[in-house]
């Protein structure tokens, strides 16, 4: 099968440039959520919502398969993850998935507030409930939960007032937080353990129930669909290492290959064939770090920044002030030489691209993935006092130009820039900034998280309430008018990609595709 050619490149900056119907990598052709397809959209939906043209056989997500975003060429859609399946074992392990299907999470609320949560629980009527309940819950967490609470766990302290009495004891969760991950040798020395914590027999069972005499293992894997009918048309699989939901990178398309960062491994594969080309190990397992193809350098997040050869994954750089494994790097440009700019934990970085050295660092930090737009550069930091943060290039470096505090989580969205303004869609709000003097222009409460909205044809898409809905909003700075709105239950921490009129949406267990066109 012959593969449209999607990129061309610059002899000016060594930069990738991609055709119009693309969405290459991580938040599109520019890293920066927005589309450069000059399709026209609809500007209403259906009652039904948009056409849905074709959804790809079944692929994991969350504990078996990560959050990572779909990305696409002219004529092909691309998915990298991690792919776990249970095997057959004596053993016994409480992990997080087992933690998660118990309905045991522990919080950093203080413990005189967990205590009033839990007495006010075990209390409620059961004639509380239904919207009742729902208002109820939601006014208690106005009155106990500051601002910072109320984002972080705000959902979490309403989950268990509706739970009542089928909330798992919190005094339960703490002892099995105390051997997460041990590994029991068999059942009976588990079933002893839980013996000896006196737990009541209804607790005592779930957590049984919840244990599976199963383990998990995993491959590195990269999805290769077609694009007009969702069909598989190859599956490229490493043998990898369990790593769970923290394995959310999206790959990068570039050359004729598909990067993307695996278990514990940067690995690359011929575009057409899914034929492997390259795979270095990195010293990191997990990662959310989605790569960055520029010239003939791969930069991923893994534990540090580090950057390989695009031809054979040899090691070129690695800087080591850059830490995590979440964030995503991106490419600026606005002096004589190109940088790649990254958060790290508490701040943003601005590197070399061709020696790794560090030439900055300033107030951010966190997860989300910064927005260069000429000579300014915009970060959503989870430094609270910078928040939204706007860096500008002069003559005598990098400056701060204005900051826009406010409450954050450790993991949250991504901003897009359109001309003078800045959009956000997330941390429960839509905001809109003007780029030249962070004057807010525009807010309103929106049910949005972590997941990043995209731009195109003047419209912003976003998921709302944990990915039940995909909303349709005019990208006016003025008014965030709601062209349509339609329930699609995507994978809640992953991002649409759109290439030309077809939206691609990550759901638990495939990817859909929508046409939203006129």
């Amino acid at each position: 099968m012959k593969i449209t050619p999607f990129f061309l490149f610059t002899v000016f900056s060594g930069a990738f440039v991609y055709a119009d119907g693309s969405w290459p990598q991580w938040r599109g052709p520019n890293r920066d959520g927005s589309s450069k397809a000059s399709t026209k959209l609809a500007n209403s939906w259906p009652e039904t919502g948009p056409k849905l043209l074709w959804e790809s056989e079944h692929i994991p997500s969350g504990d078996d398969g990560g959050f990572g975003s779909v990305v696409a060429t002219e004529d092909r859609a691309y998915l990298s993850l991690v792919w776990h399946r249970d095997v057959p074992t004596p053993t016994r392990t409480v992990d997080n998935p087992a933690l998660r299907k118990i309905g045991a999470r522990r919080t950093n609320l203080p413990k005189e507030l967990i205590d009033k949560m839990e007495q006010v629980r075990v209390k409620l009527s059961p004639r509380l409930r239904g919207s009742k309940l729902d208002e109820w819950s939601q006014e208690w967490v106005k009155e106990n939960l500051d601002a910072k609470q109320k984002l972080l766990y705000g959902d979490y302290v309403i989950s268990r007032f509706k739970k009542g009495p089928l909330a798992f004891p919190i005094d339960a969760t703490n002892k099995l937080y105390e051997i997460k991950d041990k590994v029991f040798p068999d059942e009976n020395s588990f079933v002893a353990w839980l013996d000896e914590q006196k737990f009541e027999a209804a607790v005592r069972d779930r957590v049984i129930e919840s244990v599976p005499p199963t383990k998990k293992v995993a491959d590195d894997v990269i999805v290769a669909m077609d694009l007009k009918t969702g069909t598989t048309l190859w599956k490229s699989s490493l043998e990898g290492t369990p790593s769970g939901r923290t394995s959310s990178a999206t790959p990068c398309v570039a050359n004729g290959r598909v990067y993307a960062l695996g278990s514990s491994r940067i690995f690359c594969v011929d575009a057409k064939t899914g034929k492997p080309v390259w795979d270095v190990k990195v010293n990191s397992s997990g990662g959310a770090s989605s790569v960055l193809v520029e010239g003939n350098k791969v930069v991923v997040l893994a534990n540090h920044l580090i950057a390989h050869d695009a031809k054979t994954g040899d090691k070129l750089w690695e800087n080591n002030d850059v830490s995590g494994k979440s964030a995503s790097p991106v490419l600026w440009h606005p002096g004589e030489k190109p940088m790649v700019v990254c958060n790290s934990k508490n701040t943003a970085i601005g590197i070399d691209l061709s020696t790794g050295n560090t030439l900055w660092e300033k107030p951010a930090g966190g997860s989300s993935t910064p927005v260069a737009s000429g000579e300014y550069l915009v970060v959503h930091g989870k430094d609270e006092k910078a928040g939204i943060v706007c860096y500008r290039w002069t003559e005598k470096g990098i400056k701060e130009f204005w900051t826009y505090p406010k409450v954050t989580r450790r993991s949250d969205s991504s901003p897009i820039v359109k001309g003078n303004h800045i959009f956000l869609f997330g941390a429960e709000m839509r905001l809109c900034l003007d780029l030249k003097t962070g004057k807010v222009l525009h807010k309103e409460t929106g049910k949005h998280d972590i997941s990043s909205p995209i731009f195109a044809d003047g419209k912003i898409f976003a998921y709302e309430i944990k990915g039940s809905f995909l909303d349709m909003v005019k990208a006016d700075p003025n008014d965030f008018t709601e062209l349509g709105k339609t329930k699609v239950q995507a994978l809640r921490c992953s991002s649409p990609a759109i290439v030309g009129n077809k939206l691609l949406v990550r759901m638990v267990d495939r990817i859909a595709c929508y046409d939203l066109g006129e």
